[in-house]
């Protein structure tokens, strides 16, 4: 295992998104797209160049949609993901290009939310997501491509039983440990005992619970949260998982966020290798 970044990256300013993100000392990532404009042609044949140039590796591309999105309760119900039937069409649409693009760069895994999918495997609503995934996965599937939950909207075993009912076997799930949590979704622990077999990617973030009468809990540096990072990456290495633990740290850019991330990396690297030290 080793630490990457989430890159949120934009048509303008990618080159210097990346060259901070090496900066700080990541030689791998996740690149987050939320602007369709960087789903193009030329967009693609520069940024497979600069990556090429810099050595780093793109472990997935995180797709976005259009459309609006609300991530604060309550309206994270009806806006996030595949989940409002207005939009599903067009979201649909929108991921696929961004497995479009992700190919271009030869990346191979794309990420997303799919929201609050309900838990009941006889809702309309679920049943039209279900029926939207398994398009988008045989659409990828010709490409070698994997489609990866982003973890935290749905109970994890929803998740599983969506995976089955799809029943694909380029499907995945992209595991972040904080979602849960400020979700109120599940404990983190216990959700990786349940999802670990179907795990592509992870995101490392930190979270603390809801609390009293607020529906949402926080998310905190790495470290100063409720996630425990130690177990969960012993279960990682125990399952023989290969791939990142890619930090996620969703404040504005700037000194605060940097420092995060410099000391994740280290809370991190540090842990892995111990784990890696015991195993010996």
């Amino acid at each position: 295992m080793r630490t990457g970044l989430v890159i949120p990256i934009s048509r303008q300013g990618f080159a210097k998104e990346l060259n901070h993100a090496v900066s700080l000392g990541f030689k791998s990532g996740q690149l987050a797209v939320w602007d369709m404009s960087i789903y193009n042609d030329e967009t693609a044949r520069q940024l497979k160049a600069l990556l090429k140039d810099l050595n780093f590796e793109v472990t997935a591309v995180w797709c976005g949609w259009s459309g609006p999105v609300d991530w604060s309760y309550p309206g994270m119900y009806e806006t996030l993901g595949l989940v409002p039937d207005w939009l599903r069409a067009q979201r649909v649409c929108d991921l696929l290009k961004g497995a479009e693009f992700s190919n271009q760069l030869g990346v191979k895994t794309i990420v997303t939310h799919t929201g609050f999918v309900p838990d009941n495997p006889f809702d309309p609503v679920r049943r039209s997501i279900v029926k939207a995934l398994n398009f988008i996965c045989e659409e990828i599937d010709k490409e070698g491509q994997t489609f990866s939950f982003e973890t935290g909207e749905e109970l994890p075993l929803t998740l599983v039983q969506m995976m089955l009912e799809i029943g694909k076997e380029n499907i995945g799930v992209n595991f972040d440990p904080a979602n849960f949590m400020s979700n109120a979704r599940a404990n983190p622990i216990d959700a990786l005992t349940l999802l670990i077999p179907y795990i592509v990617g992870v995101h490392a973030k930190d979270a603390v619970y809801p609390e009293g009468k607020n529906p949402k809990g926080k998310q905190t540096p790495i470290g100063k949260g409720s996630v425990d990072f130690k177990k969960m990456i012993q279960m990682l290495h125990d399952a023989g998982y290969k791939g990142d633990l890619t930090i996620e740290r969703e404040i504005p850019e700037g000194p605060e966020r940097d420092k995060d991330i410099a000391e994740s990396k280290i809370y991190l690297d540090n842990i892995i290798r111990l784990v890696s030290e015991q195993a010996r």
